[in-house]
């Protein structure tokens, strides 16, 4: 006999062996691989990263607009606070003309002069300096090859002349058998047509030695106005391009004196005006000879020329910087406003006051010695100006009390 539980015990193992249902054997947890492990560190870090720089961004907005906030409340507070102003009446006035411009005494007349011909430089006139008349030799090339050009061309003519001669004798005769029936008549057309020939040779070889002689006069250059030599060449034997500039002539027996002035101040001004021009110490008296009757492109003024007389006793120097005063045609009728009565960063803009609101007012005016504005065209006598105004002041801005300036 089997001791007790002992054939249970193997009834149950005998089952379970037949059995084709058998429990899952227990399974070990996975090891994790250490990159898996070092991804999840990197991946929660940037997690943390990128709440605390979320964070950051949200107090820096908060922040901003705390500011903003601010800065409104701090211009609705200011737009209540009017500034107080003071103003100034326009003074009428008679205003003689006087127009100031700044400007250099360029020469009368001034020339570069070169040779139209290349060449060597064989002889120089004239040196740095000298005053010289107009049709004076300056400088001279080596015409030896042009010489030997003209000879060729004449020599040219003369052949041409003798074709001519025996074409014509050669048609003469051809005309009288012709006549004689001795021959046929197209040979005497065919004379006549060397005839035509001969003489249109003859021609061109007329006008290649005129071309010659031309050349050969190109060789040489003359002054083409008096004045005194500022430039010139020290040397000979130099070959010289065609064109390029050799010596330069300037004509310093008067000057001339461009400027410029505004669109309201040429039209107060005539030709012949006196011009008194302030050279150092000096003073010379000038005149206008041109008002151009366009404004320049670059700096929207009216060009001006002027003449300025240069006394040989005791000449002025070419291309020294002067100070003008234009005298007008007579009086005019303007407002006067002090220098202090313009609007900050422009040039021809003032601000009226319209009860407690201001209005920019562009107008035509003059600037006088000490400053002060002769306005011709913007303004009534009536107006109220505002003194030493704000920059920052617009068409339409509210201010304070206003109070005339004494």
């Amino acid at each position: 006999m089997s001791p007790p539980g002992t054939h249970g015990d193997e009834l149950r193992t005998a089952a379970s062996t037949s059995s084709p249902y058998r429990p899952a054997p227990e399974l070990a947890p996975p090891r994790a691989h250490p990159g898996v492990k070092i991804a999840l560190v990197v991946s929660a870090a940037a997690v943390v990263a990128v709440g605390a720089l979320l964070a950051v961004r949200v107090v820096e907005a908060k922040k901003k607009e705390a500011e903003i906030v601010t800065a409104r409340a701090a211009a609705a507070a200011h737009a209540l606070v009017k500034e107080p102003v003071s103003w100034v009446s326009p003074v009428l006035l008679k205003h003689k003309v006087r127009v100031e411009l700044t400007g250099t005494l360029k020469p009368w007349r001034e020339a570069d002069v070169g040779f139209e011909t290349p060449g060597r430089l064989v002889s120089i006139g004239v040196s740095t300096g000298d005053v010289v008349k107009e049709g004076k030799v300056l400088a001279i090339l080596d015409a030896s090859r042009a010489g030997a050009q003209v000879s060729q061309a004449e020599s040219q003519i003369r052949a041409a002349e003798a074709n001519l001669a025996l074409a014509e004798d050669n048609l003469r005769r051809t005309e009288a058998l012709a006549a004689s029936k001795s021959v046929a008549e197209a040979s005497a057309e065919q004379a006549r047509q060397q005839v035509a020939l001969a003489k249109a040779q003859l021609d061109g070889a007329r006008a290649t030695t005129q071309l010659a002689r031309s050349g050969a006069g190109l060789h040489s250059i003359l002054a083409p106005v008096a004045g005194v030599v500022t430039r010139a060449p020290t040397g000979i034997g130099a070959v010289v391009a065609p064109g390029a500039p050799l010596v330069r002539l300037e004509d310093t027996s008067r000057f001339r004196l461009s400027a410029t002035v505004g669109e309201e101040e040429a039209s107060l001004l005539a030709v012949g005006a006196p011009v008194v021009v302030k050279y150092r110490d000096r003073l010379v008296t000038g005149r206008v000879i041109a008002i151009v009757p366009s404004l320049d492109q670059g700096t929207r003024r009216v060009p001006v020329e002027i003449e300025v007389p240069n006394d040989p006793a005791a000449p002025l120097l070419a291309w020294g910087f002067v100070r003008g005063v234009i005298e007008g045609k007579g009086e005019i009728d303007g407002l006067q406003i002090p220098a202090a009565a313009h609007r900050p960063g422009s040039q021809d803009e003032v601000v009226r006051l319209d009860g407690d609101k201001v209005t920019l007012v562009r107008v035509s005016r003059i600037v006088t010695e000490d400053g002060s504005w002769i306005v011709t065209r913007g303004l009534s006598p009536t107006d109220r100006i505002v003194f030493a105004p704000a920059p920052e002041l617009r068409t339409g801005d509210v201010v304070g009390e206003a109070t005339p300036r004494k």
